[in-house]
């Protein structure tokens, strides 16, 4: 960052000696050179502070103290082409090893290899792999605060999500105590998540009713059996399956969803209705971030933060381009007019008090977490 500044220091120097010597027509050829050696100066001045920032920063680097070389595995239960291992995991592993002096390798055990989707975060605790990353949604239980996040109706891109949880998760202990048994690197929401059927078109909320409807998180699953579906839970690898087999009649996921599993050919319809986003994680083994020294460990907590974010702008991407594609591939959207979002937005607040009013019970300051997070999210709103 300090290069780019000198650098920009000598460009700005530059571009005004430029512009006296267009201003003033009867300038001498003394002055010119002047003018050229002053210029000169600068720039010498400048190449060798950026030379002197470039060897501070080699030298702080060289004097930190990374340990042994240590390669982590890295488990999910996507397909290894999902966009968060391609443009947002993999530069992610790359900066770690590049900040660690290639003393920290991160090796990708994508599509469930190290455990299925509901044991990724189990068995990352346990120590059956160093580093895991699933969606919060997989652990029935074990992340109801995280939920705050999950209310319905409550966002308008993964960016702005990602912003307010974090910002949540550094306020209050609640959130922070559901990490406890684990060293959390990253927390971010995926894209908008809106309703998508097979066979029946939903305009309304009682063409909802007597479906069967794969519910993304508890939330939504609550708020789709208010509606009248009856709403089942599975890990998204699976969706696809169920859909062609006539297991469920449809799901609500993310848009992103739909290219990351080609859900194209089993559906028809789409309701848009920026239902929720969903929570994810990316999280170490105790016993593993311990071995790690302080700078090393200091290293993962900085990219790990960065990567949340990237990982947001990824899903919002995605989204822009997504939403196209499934028009594209023949798929019907239909926007909920304002008279019938305003009802489902109505169905949404009832769940949204029922969940404040349990947590509430359980000691957790769920109603102040939510008002909150109304001030955070109007904060990123742009």
């Amino acid at each position: 960052m300090r290069t780019s500044f000198w650098r920009l220091i000598a460009l700005v120097a530059l571009l005004a000696l430029i512009a006296a010597s267009c201003a003033t027509q009867d300038t001498t050829e003394t002055t010119g050179a002047e003018d050229a050696a002053t210029t000169t100066e600068a720039e010498d001045a400048a190449a060798t502070t950026e030379a002197e920032d470039d060897a501070t920063t080699t030298s702080a680097a060289e004097e930190m103290d990374f340990g042994d070389p240590v390669t982590l595995n890295l488990g999910h239960p996507f397909p290894a082409q999902h966009p968060i291992q391609v443009n947002a995991l993999e530069p992610f592993a790359a900066a770690v090893n590049e900040r660690t002096n290639g003393t920290v390798t991160i090796e990708f055990q994508p599509g469930g290899a190290l455990a299925p989707p509901p044991a990724t975060f189990e068995n990352t605790v346990a120590g059956g792999q160093e580093m895991g990353w699933a969606l919060q949604g997989y652990h029935a239980g074990v992340f109801p605060v995280t939920e705050i996040v999950e209310q319905p109706f409550q966002f308008t891109s993964a960016e702005q999500a990602t912003q307010t949880l974090w910002a949540l998760y550094d306020e209050f202990p609640a959130l922070q105590e559901e990490y406890s048994d684990v060293q959390l690197l990253g927390l971010w929401t995926h894209d908008i998540g809106d309703i998508w059927t097979k066979d029946t078109q939903v305009q309304t909320m009682e063409d909802m009713q007597g479906l069967t409807m794969r519910f993304p998180t508890p939330i939504m699953g609550e708020v789709m059996e208010a509606m009248g579906a009856s709403s089942v839970g599975m890990p998204a690898p699976e969706i696809f399956e169920s859909l062609s087999t006539g297991v469920i009649d449809g799901l609500s996921i993310a848009v992103s969803g739909l290219e990351s599993f080609q859900l194209y050919p089993e559906l028809n319809y789409g309701t848009q209705c920026d239902c929720y986003v969903a929570a994810q994680y990316l999280v170490m083994n105790l016993d593993t971030w311990n071995s790690l020294t302080p700078d090393t460990q200091q290293v993962l907590l900085d990219a790990g933060r960065e990567f949340s974010m990237a990982a947001s702008v990824t899903y919002d991407d995605a989204y822009a381009a997504i939403s196209q594609k499934a028009v594209d591939e023949g798929i019907e959207i239909y926007e909920l007019p304002p008279d019938e979002l305003a009802r489902w937005h109505e169905v949404g607040q009832q769940v949204t008090e029922e969940w404040i009013a349990e947590m509430e019970g359980r000691g957790v300051p769920a109603q102040e977490m939510f008002d909150r997070m109304q001030e955070i999210k109007a904060e990123h709103s742009g």
